[in-house]
């Protein structure tokens, strides 16, 4: 190993060389350019003659790495460190760093990790990913090198056998894009996906493909035409850029569980990018002013950022053909930062990393001090979930897994073992110790069921359970064993049931189902009192009502919830303007609330009524969220929905 380095002269570069120096002048500086061609000149000297199983040398299979990277405009360090892969073995960390400074020597001597691993452990799927995890020990940003190793690998993999690809193939799609996913590497993910489902299932692919192409024409001329009308009317606000965004084959794949592929002609995808958060909240109410939104599909994740940084809102809308379109707007660094990973941070703001982009990837350094991650395969469960996200995996006590909502209870659990087992629950043990039906489960939790022959399914049982697996078999259960239709709660006017918060208090009646008047539509800090309508009924007035003193009711102490956990809708009648709608829904944002739906619709006498789903903290928050919304031009009343 080793030997003199030799003082540098640059070869002569092929044209793919060329061409992959003339996509980084675009974004990379001239000192960065000169790092590559150092990097691919020195990996020359050690890597040219060395060949892989596709024929191709290690050098090429470097420069396609680096090419993935380039593409993504990932961190110039990265890049030169993949252009260096596989010297590791082959030279000494100083000699590197004639050349480089110490950071992309260790990001290049960081593989080593990678290649001992098999001989460490027989224990193939916490090898797979600790193969992953162990390269955070030093620096995170090695594994965006093995990334585009993976990717590179899936484009050259017909020359393994077939039993061999499909194996890889899966790995990559169970592991691997999860993990670039998580990463906010966005467009390694989706390539990292396509490669690995055209080897598992080639036909389907094809057929995707070939529909793709046939229907390109067609929906290229609607999303053509659907901007051109976003433009005239969203002609006041300052729009960097408005594209169609183009479906991914495996992303269409998952949905054809629940459509047909030739629905996919009416599905449509459109990115608005704008100068400023504000902007995108304004954009937002006026789409939704101009077109029928889609129920509960409105995602704001720019108040509430995915975990991995990705920030953006989402939202569905319908057009008078019937066309479904899904919208994304966000500024040009979000975009970046999506298309780009987390990587784009650094550019932005100067650095190499930030402590941003440490927090995010955080949770993989926590897993590894975990002890014999090998022999656990809780742990091993427990890391697919960090990946995943919004599921759980509990074991019955034969070591049947069985997967659940975040959330899940005892109950939830029984349910989805046999509805027999459900019906006849009393309680249950995690992990031997005893736990009442309400338990919530974690992950890993052995969980064993308690069952009486005498039990029967219990009305008060929907009240507590997470899965709409249990909630259906616990009415079927109710309608068996009672005759009787399984209980439902009387939801405000225009709520779904479960859907909201009920934001009234009865101490004296905790259990009765509390209704806001429409005569009056009390809101807070208004005093309120209950008029009991029946015994399980009632109706929530102001205590300055008219309609309190005729109806000669028995009235009830009642008072505003404090604190909130579920969603809440609010509506407001205003005089219909352009704009509107994006004017509340900033005064929303800005109070620091959630959205998770915004609409409007005419009313009567020149009026619109807007409704909000929004996800509350505590009352104080509501009251002052309130107040704002009173001071914007045009609004006539602000109630709960």
């Amino acid at each position: 190993m080793g030997g003199k380095i030799f003082k540098y002269k640059y070869l002569t570069y092929s044209m793919g060389e060329n061409e992959f120096i003339k996509i980084c002048e675009k974004n990379y500086s001239k000192k960065e350019i000169d790092n590559f061609k150092k990097a691919i000149d020195l990996a020359k000297r050690y890597l040219e003659e060395e060949k892989r199983l596709s024929r191709e040398s290690q050098t090429e299979h470097n420069f396609e790495m680096a090419t993935i990277l380039a593409d993504s405009k990932i961190s110039s360090e990265i890049i030169t460190a993949s252009l260096l892969y596989g010297l590791e073995n082959k030279i000494l960390p100083s000699e590197v760093k004639e050349f480089f400074d110490s950071d992309i020597a260790d990001l290049v001597f960081g593989q080593i990790q990678l290649k001992n691993i098999r001989a460490q452990t027989k224990c193939v799927e916490a090898e797979i990913l600790r193969k992953i995890l162990l390269t955070t020990l030093k620096d995170v940003r090695i594994i965006f090198v093995k990334l585009a190793d993976k990717l590179a690998n899936l484009r050259t993999i017909k020359f393994l056998p077939a039993i061999k690809q499909k194996e890889i193939a899966e790995e990559v799609l169970e592991i691997y894009a999860p993990l670039a996913n998580r990463l906010g590497l966005e467009q390694i993910r989706r390539q990292l996906e396509d490669e690995a489902f055209k080897i598992i299932n080639p036909r389907k692919y094809q057929e995707i493909e070939t529909f793709l192409q046939e229907s390109k024409q067609e929906r290229e001329k609607f999303i053509e035409n659907f901007i051109e009308h976003i433009k005239r009317n969203l002609h006041d606000i300052k729009i960097l850029k408005i594209k169609g965004r183009e479906k991914q084959i495996y992303s269409i794949y998952k949905k054809l569980n629940r459509t047909s592929l030739d629905s996919q002609k009416d599905h449509f995808a459109v990115r608005i990018i704008v100068k400023n958060v504000k902007d995108c909240y304004n954009i937002l109410g006026r789409i939704h002013e101009s077109y029928e939104s889609v129920q509960e599909t409105l995602k704001d994740y720019i108040a509430n950022p995915k975990e991995n940084g990705y920030q953006s809102i989402h939202t569905v809308i319908k057009t008078k053909e019937g066309k479904i379109i899904e919208v994304q707007i966000r500024t040009q660094e979000m975009d970046d930062s999506s298309e780009e990973g987390s990587a784009a941070h650094w550019r932005y703001k100067k650095l190499k990393s930030d402590l941003d982009f440490e927090k995010k990837t955080g949770w993989l350094k926590n897993i590894l001090d975990q002890p014999n991650i090998c022999k656990n395969p809780q742990l091993i469960q427990s890391i697919k979930i960090n990946l995943f996200g919004g599921r759980i995996f509990c074991y019955t006590p034969k070591g049947k897994t069985v997967e659940l909502p975040e959330r899940a209870t005892v109950l939830d659990f029984a349910y989805h073992i046999h509805q027999e087992i459900g019906d006849k629950s009393i309680g249950g043990r995690i992990n031997g110790a005893f736990a009442s039906l309400k338990k919530e489960l974690k992950n890993g939790d052995v969980v064993e069921i308690i069952t009486n022959k005498m039990q029967r399914p219990r009305r008060d049982w929907l009240k507590f359970i997470i899965s709409g697996k249990a909630r259906n078999k616990i009415k079927q259960g109710i309608k068996k064993y009672e005759n009787l239709p399984a209980p439902k709660k009387i939801p405000m006017k225009g709520q779904k049931e479960e859907d909201f918060e009920n934001i009234v208090d009865c101490e004296e009646f905790p259990h009765a189902n509390l209704v806001l008047a429409k005569c009056c539509c009390p809101i807070p800090p208004e005093r309120i009192i209950g008029v009991m309508k029946t015994q399980r009924i009632f109706s929530i007035h102001s205590k300055d009502c008219s309609e309190i003193k005729k109806i000669g009711a028995k009235l009830i102490p009642v008072c505003w919830k404090e604190t909130f956990n579920t969603p809440l809708k609010i509506k407001v009648q205003a005089k219909d303007r352009s704009g509107i709608l994006a004017d509340i829904l900033n005064t929303i944002i800005r109070g620091g609330f959630i959205v998770k739906e915004a609409k409007i619709r005419p009313a009567e006498n020149a009026n619109a009524e807007c409704s909000f789903i929004i996800v509350p903290r505590k009352l104080s928050e509501i009251v002052k969220l309130i107040e704002r919304i009173k001071k914007i031009r045009g609004i006539i009343k602000v109630y709960f929905g």
